[in-house]
Formats: C-alpha cells, structure tokens, sequence
C-alpha cells in the first residue's frame, strides 16, 4: 500500500469511530441460532424486512430442532417478504437440520467450520462471529466492495476475498469487527452507489472515484 492510501485509511479510520462509535446491529434475536438464521435472511433486503419476518418464524419456531421439522411451505410463507424466500427458506431449513444432526445443535466457532453450513457464507459467518464473540472478523458485503474501492484501498473491485485481506492490512485489528457495519453505514449516508454525496464528504480530496467522474 502506498503512504497515501495509508494516510487516508488513518483519516478515515478516525472518522468511522467519531460518525458511527455506537453502531450496532438492529436485527432482533433471543439466541445464538435466531442471529445467525437472521444473517442468513438479511442477503439482499433492509435488517427491518428481517425483524418483521422473524417475528413470526421465531414465534412459531425459536430454535433448530423446531425449524428442522417444519414444512417448507410454511417457512416460506414466514419469509416471503425478505425477498428470493424460496432460496432463504431451503438454506434456513437445511441449516437447521445439519445443526440438529451433525453438531446436536451447536453452532460452530470458526469461519471455516461455519460456511460448510448450508446458506452461509464467509460474509454472514464474519457478521455473526464479530457479534457473538466479538472475533477480529470483517465482512465484506457490496457496501465495503464499493467503499474500499472508491476510495482506493483495494484494487480489487469485485473481489471480497481480497478486499478483506487489504482493509486488514490497513485498519487496526481492534476496529475490524466494528468496520463493516461503519462502512455500510457510511455507503448508506454518503458513498450511495446510485447517488454519492461527494460533495458533503471528507474525503473527497483523496478519492479515486471522486476525481475519476470530475477530471
């Protein structure tokens, strides 16, 4: 990494824990599985989309065992609002059985014990390892992709994997499970895919998208 880009992530770095200091996720669960099955939902609609549809999944079925047994059909009608319900509700269904036949419930601890679980991957084993142990992890969703690339940490723009190795080596490992939720926020409030605020952003001086859409 340049001394530049090393720079800037010290700015930006500093911004992140002033802006967004209490972030925290807002999805709603009583319990280690109901996290990780509410991970598994939120791909591709808003964490609320989520706590309207566990509402009623969790009623009906808070733990594996239950979940494990339900007929697919119900499942899906519990989380046809958080959209592509089909697949969630299959990937929810087999989760479930695999933690009921083959770890008698227990969730595993690592992220390469966790994406062998059927609908989770190495982002949603990230997320629920920085909220239930508070492990050093970073998940890269396309909020982070977008943010790190426009601003020029990672030369990789599709590509989560290296992303997440160059943001390691750019940010203190004490902020690591704290970065994704600030990038997300910060994609959300001002690097908007459709629609970046570049003129209301601090880091305009020193972004690669900034003076690629303006030269």
């Amino acid at each position: 990494m340049s001394n530049e880009i090393n720079i800037l992530a010290v700015r930006f770095h500093k911004f992140l824990r002033k802006e967004y200091a209490d972030i925290k996720t807002i999805l709603k669960f009583k319990s280690r599985f109901q996290l990780l099955v509410s991970i598994v939902l939120s791909a591709q609609t808003t964490d609320e989309n989520v706590n309207k549809a566990t509402k009623g999944l969790f009623r009906k079925y808070p733990n594996a065992k239950l979940l494990s047994s339900a007929k697919l059909k119900d499942i899906e009608k519990l989380v046809f609002s958080t959209g592509f319900y089909k697949v969630k509700s299959k990937n929810i269904h087999s989760l479930s059985k695999v933690l009921v036949e083959q770890y008698n419930t227990r969730i595993p601890k690592t992220i390469e014990e966790l994406v062998k679980l059927p609908g989770v991957g190495r982002k949603t084993a990230s997320v629920y390892l920085a909220e239930t142990f508070d492990q050093p992890t970073i998940a890269v969703d396309t909020h982070v992709l977008r943010v790190s690339h426009r601003l020029g940490f990672t030369s990789k723009r599709y590509d989560p994997i290296q992303t997440e190795i160059e943001l390691k080596q750019l940010f203190p490992k004490t902020f690591w499970r704290y970065l994704s939720m600030s990038f997300v926020q910060f994609g959300r409030d001002i690097c908007n895919a459709k629609k970046p605020q570049c003129n209301v952003c601090h880091f305009s001086d020193s972004c690669k998208y900034y003076f690629s859409v303006n030269n």
